[in-house]
């Protein structure tokens, strides 16, 4: 341990360096980012000059459909293109205006207007926060419009009116605040308290954070831009307590989410968060009105198959390793005076803090190291984690990658899981229509209604996968490195292509 510590700090030593030119590297990091993704987008804009949807999808998709994804799918792309644009040139602007230290000024200058004192740096950092998303925001709030109000709009999705739109904005911002302003207060406060050992408890506080806000988000957060009300009883209800019944799946409530307030997009999912705890289902207002109850269910029977292979415990412990990693990262840079220093800060303004919490650590620990104390306390955490993270961009993006690929191979089992289920069970309701049918309604030579008779899941869900993309207009062609830096979830070509496989083995088992 002591040779990882003395490398540490000799590599933490080696990077903070007056002569290294922080502001040109993040730069050309910021700049080979922007590059990197305007090539894979290039890329996939040249697949929407194809004429024809792609073979395996050609036998279900009309060419007016197809017409009308390849040119919301280009419209999308040449959308962002100028997004990216725009956020790289606000960020380089930002950084060559040396506005995080500003900003920071700002900060404390507002807050002794408001009596603070000078040296409280939780209430200094959440101000900054503050005062940084308003103007980051704000330049991009015209392009947040058009793309609700004309591109969504123009090609029939939009269903959100101004009103919506800014009040969501109101609640966001609330949202925000409660959400990031205890978050890094605890953050600093647990990292000033644990010094250069900060990284397993900030892990294990930011793991407890994590599971705390999806434990209250469908109860406190989701209602502030959503009404669930519980599925009515009926065929569809029937159908998807049975297959819940079939999988020992833990339901408590079905819900129906108005997601045609905003969209005419569609989805199902499922949440509860404590494994072994109940669970509940949720699916799209705009799903139930163009579906059958026998797709949807299908749907459900691949969402369950996430739950049925612990995939949100999967996708939790992935995101764990990413903020271990980060912060172990981060760990190099916590203490890099020469990186503020580039960025514009004066070190001396933050004396006051640097001397309150050296005082405060030796009271706690009694044997910290004074020079090291004043070293971390004149640097605000706050301001290191937000220059730390654009030295760090590249590793984000490479990181895209490897956490995309683990998604979709969690799809892809999902898809497997759903596709070898047998139906759940006739439920009561079907036993008795069929029972009715067949004693007064069956004509002379016609076969009578058999209730167990029903098409498989693979079937199913082949079918309402293609409803899903055909009523989305997703894209059909997908150039593989945009696909893989991009789309968490394999193309529906992809898709099709495997339960086809799977089809093909199940009729040769059969055989």
């Amino acid at each position: 341990m002591d040779a990882v510590t003395t490398s540490i700090a000799r590599l933490q030593l080696a990077l903070d360096d007056d002569r290294i030119p922080w502001i040109s590297t993040i730069h050309v990091l910021l700049l080979s980012v922007l590059a990197f993704e305007l090539f894979v987008s290039l890329r996939q804009l040249r697949q929407y000059r194809k004429p024809a949807p792609p073979p395996t999808l050609a036998p279900h998709v009309s060419l007016e459909t197809f017409e009308k994804s390849r040119a919301y799918g280009r419209d999308k792309l040449r959308f962002s293109l100028v997004t990216m644009v725009l956020e790289w040139a606000l960020a380089a602007t930002l950084i060559s205006l040396h506005a995080y230290a500003r900003v920071w000024n700002v900060a404390g200058h507002v807050m002794t207007l408001l009596g603070y004192k000078s040296d409280g740096e939780i209430p200094h950092s959440l101000l900054f926060l503050l005062i940084s998303q308003l103007i980051t925001s704000v330049p991009m709030l015209p392009v947040s419009l058009y793309r609700h109000f004309v591109l969504e709009e123009k090609h029939g999705f939009n269903k959100m009116t101004l009103g919506t739109f800014f009040i969501d904005g109101v609640k966001e911002w609330f949202v925000g605040v409660c959400l990031v302003g205890p978050l890094m207060a605890g953050l600093i406060k647990l990292i000033r308290w644990a010094g250069d050992g900060f990284v397993a408890y900030v892990v294990v506080f930011l793991f407890a954070f994590q599971i705390i806000a999806m434990v209250l988000y469908p109860t406190l957060i989701q209602p502030l831009f959503n009404k669930l009300t519980p599925l009515p009883e009926g065929a569809l209800r029937d159908r998807v307590v049975a297959l819940a019944r079939q999988l020992k799946f833990p339901l408590k409530s079905i819900y129906v989410i108005d997601g045609s307030k905003r969209s005419a997009h569609s989805n199902a999912y499922f949440y509860g968060a404590i494994p072994g705890g109940s669970k509940h289902i949720v699916i799209y207002d705009t799903l139930i009105e163009k579906s059958t109850p026998d797709e949807i269910e299908a749907v459900l029977a691949h969402e369950l198959g996430h739950w049925a292979h612990s995939d949100p415990a999967k996708l939790l412990t992935l995101g764990q390793m990413q903020i271990v990693l980060s912060m172990s990262l981060f760990t190099l840079f916590i203490h890099n005076a020469s990186l503020f220093r580039a960025f514009g800060f004066n070190l001396s303004t933050t004396a006051g803090i640097a001397a309150k919490i050296s005082e405060a650590s030796h009271q706690i620990t009694g044997t910290i190291n004074a020079a090291s104390s004043v070293q971390v306390g004149y640097l605000p955490i706050v301001i290191g984690f937000e220059l730390f993270q654009l030295v760090l961009s590249p590793t984000d993006s490479l990181l895209k990658f490897a956490i995309n690929a683990a998604v979709r191979r969690m799809e892809y089992a999902a898809d497997r899981f759903a596709a070898l289920q047998p139906r759940a069970p006739a439920t009561e309701a079907e036993k008795r229509a069929a029972e009715v049918y067949n004693a007064n309604d069956v004509l002379p030579g016609e076969k009578p209604v058999d209730v167990h008779d029903k098409e498989s899941y693979i079937t199913l869900l082949g079918r309402a996968l293609i409803k899903l993309h055909v009523q989305n207009l997703a894209t059909m062609h997908h150039d593989p490195l945009y696909s893989a830096y991009h789309y968490s979830h394999p193309s529906l070509a992809e898709r099709l292509s495997e339960l086809e496989k799977i089809e093909a083995r199940q009729a040769k088992k059969a055989e």
